[in-house]
């Protein structure tokens, strides 16, 4: 069974906070992939998210280095969070020749952006999060949503527009893959 929450997020407050929720419940050994456009706030989700976990270190996006590597706290679920961003891989056999196989473990949390790069090479992540400016169309849950999605106004794309790109509300489309996410995404609300 799958699970889709949609919520909007105001600020970048709202992104930490939603950052913030998802370390309670994350767990070693998942995956997720996140999606959405340039800019759509992936890495400062996952730098949020990196803080959650309990470590205070700069988080710099892997745009170029393709993998940043965070050894997080006795506290935190995880020994490492593996942050990848795969937006410049060319050919998904790149995941291989590049050894990052290695890194799905059960001691770590991987986080991958632009995962479709790698389509075919990856295995299916526990959670999935889409990340965008524009509110979500319909047709993401129709027939899908149980129910704890948040109602999403149509004055939400005019109000974008009126204010500053910091300011710009985010919307987030989240997809509960794995047994253990589709008995959690309700306390991401």
């Amino acid at each position: 069974m799958t699970m889709f929450l949609t919520l909007r997020l105001e600020n970048e407050q709202a992104t930490e906070q939603l950052a913030q929720k998802f370390a309670r419940v994350l767990r070693a050994g998942e995956l997720v992939f996140l999606s959405g456009d340039l800019g759509a706030g992936k890495t400062t989700f996952t730098r949020h998210l990196i803080r959650a976990l309990g470590l205070n270190t700069r988080v710099k996006s892997p745009t170029y280095t393709l993998l940043e590597s965070y050894e997080l706290p006795e506290s935190a679920p995880a020994r490492t969070l593996h942050h990848f961003d795969l937006y410049r891989l060319s050919d998904p056999r790149e995941w291989y020749s590049a050894g990052f196989e290695e890194t799905l473990s059960d001691n770590s949390i991987v986080v991958i952006e632009w995962a479709d790069k790698a389509q075919g090479a990856l295995p299916k992540p526990d959670w999935r999060i889409h990340l965008t400016h524009d509110e979500p169309l319909d047709e993401l849950n129709d027939g899908l949503d149980d129910g704890l999605g948040d109602e999403l106004t149509a004055s939400s794309a005019r109000l974008a527009n009126e204010m500053s790109f910091f300011d710009v509300p985010r919307f987030v489309v989240i997809e509960a893959v794995g047994e253990h996410a589709v008995q959690t995404i309700a306390a991401l609300r």
